[in-house]
């Protein structure tokens, strides 16, 4: 018997793995000057590298995501959630949790700051030890389902290869990984695809819950993200170690909204830090964008992301004010039919001035309530906010006194004003077909263009300079009311 220590450096980490055999049974593979133990390790480390390895992965600091899980009895739950990848920092924000934690109504925090996992429910620091060891594995799973793909050319693991099988038409190397450990541990049967080298679908056994015997089947879809390939879709269900499953349903998690190296910190992660913070409207747009993810149809979530597209490839970004121009002056009327001319405002102070879609849109009346909160920060820096939408006055009227807004709110019938400052743009016939018949969009608005405004919201200075812009295609994308604050308080 010969033991065989083999060395090397894959995606700046330093692997080690010891393995004993018969050295006329011993196979040594060299790719790229790198001496692999086996078959099995290299097909891993060339679908790695197929995936972007760790080293590619750290590189983006951290991500933020939503997490969207729902079981085959479609109990859901939606998370967003965040990591720092060095020192594998968790967070996880519950907006909807039907499986985890269910006797909890409202927001549960979950966080890992790399010594300690803590849980809040409602701004609550919870001790319960049944729910921090909940906590204890919420954390380091996702995170573990994220980084998967990467961390599978981590130290202490091992690699045999199966064979090979075929799965509609498409032909798999099969590879066994399992983890050098005292306790039992988990299972992967990975099926790698020979023409795209990523893995299609893989079985897993849960040891944290004693399932060694029987496997789940997980299969994937990806996504290019940042140069990273990210299943971003997945099902799973039951399954044999042949991989053959049963007609009951699959329990789906998907991931979207996901964005690399933001502005995140070690310290957000500590449990004292207001990480789900009641002030930041990103949040709950996320949470409203997770939910209609989760809910709606295939159909309508192909048809609202092409209507998102269609106004991105439109150009408008580029045709409308910004920063340095000269801001289009106006009269229009309020929801009780008084006239109102910005350039009067401007002449004791400065003016916020933001467009709506209408009181039928979830995403406005989430903005709307979180610019009320923020108006008494406005206001002592000196700004009036108007808001402007092209519903009719009676429809306008009706989503003040229902948000119970104490800002102006004017009715741009027309999009006139809008058009002036080019951020209007119109609608897909799928789309516009789509909010006639949920939103009677034509009725609200008196007219049947079918245009609306992008949701833009603009500081004006009181020389009626525009000092800042805020413009985004896709309207599930708002000016954040404290980023607005902050731009008073130094200009």
């Amino acid at each position: 018997m010969k033991k065989t220590i083999l060395t090397f450096a894959v995606g700046g980490l330093t692997l080690f793995s010891c393995t004993e055999q018969e050295a006329s049974k011993e196979t040594k593979v060299e790719t790229q000057d790198i001496k692999f133990d086996n078959k099995g390790q290299q097909l891993v480390y060339e679908m790695v590298q197929k995936v972007g390895d760790y080293k590619t992965l750290a590189k983006k600091k951290n991500v933020e995501y939503t997490y969207i899980y729902k079981t085959a009895d479609n109990q859901t739950d939606i998370s967003l959630e965040k990591y720092i990848f060095n020192g594998e920092l968790s967070y996880g924000a519950y907006v909807k949790h039907e499986r985890t934690l269910p006797q909890l109504e409202g927001t549960i925090e979950q966080g890992y700051d790399g010594d300690e996992f803590w849980i809040k429910h409602e701004g609550e620091v919870l001790t319960d030890e049944a729910l921090l060891k909940r906590v204890k594995f919420n954390r380091p799973t996702n995170f573990y389902w994220f980084t998967m793909m990467q961390k599978l050319m981590d130290p202490g693991l091992n690699y045999e290869y199966i064979g090979e099988d075929t799965f509609d038409d498409a032909q798999y190397d099969i590879v066994k990984v399992s983890f050098n450990s005292d306790k039992p541990t988990d299972i992967y049967q990975l099926y790698i695809n020979k023409e795209t080298k990523l893995v299609d679908q893989f079985l897993f056994t849960v040891a944290d819950f004693g399932k060694m015997e029987v496997p789940n089947l997980m299969v994937l879809e990806y996504e290019e993200i940042d140069g990273i390939m990210i299943p971003t879709k997945r099902k799973y269900k039951l399954s044999t170690w042949d991989a053959e499953v049963d007609t009951s349903a699959w329990t789906t998690v998907n991931w979207t909204n996901i964005k690399f190296n933001t502005d995140l910190s070690q310290g957000d992660f500590k449990k004292e830090n207001e990480m789900e913070n009641n002030r930041d409207l990103k949040t709950k747009l996320d949470a409203k964008r997770a939910n209609f993810d989760a809910n709606a149809s295939d159909n309508k979530k192909r048809a609202y992301k092409e209507g998102i597209e269609s106004v991105e490839e439109s150009g408008i970004i580029d045709y409308a004010m910004k920063v340095g121009d000269q801001a289009p002056d106006f009269t229009l009327t309020n929801a009780v039919g008084e006239s109102k001319t910005l350039s009067d405002y401007l002449k004791d102070g400065k003016v916020v001035l933001t467009w709506y879609r209408g009181g039928w849109c979830p995403y406005c009346n989430i903005t709307l309530h979180q610019l009320q909160e923020e108006l008494p920060n406005f206001k002592a820096n000196n700004a009036t906010l108007l808001a402007l939408t092209p519903e009719l006055p009676d429809n306008s009227i009706s989503t003040k006194e229902k948000n119970e807004l104490e800002f102006e709110v004017l009715s741009d019938v027309g999009n006139k004003v809008a058009k002036d400052y080019g951020i209007v743009f119109k609608l897909t016939d799928e789309v516009a077909g789509m909010y006639n018949e949920a939103f009677a969009l034509n009725d609200h608005n008196g007219d049947k263009t079918n245009e609306l405004p992008l949701a833009a919201t603009y500081i004006i200075d009181q020389n009626g300079e525009i000092i800042y812009s805020f413009l985004d295609a896709d309207y599930r994308n708002r000016a954040e009311p404290s980023e607005i604050t902050e731009v008073l308080k130094n200009n």
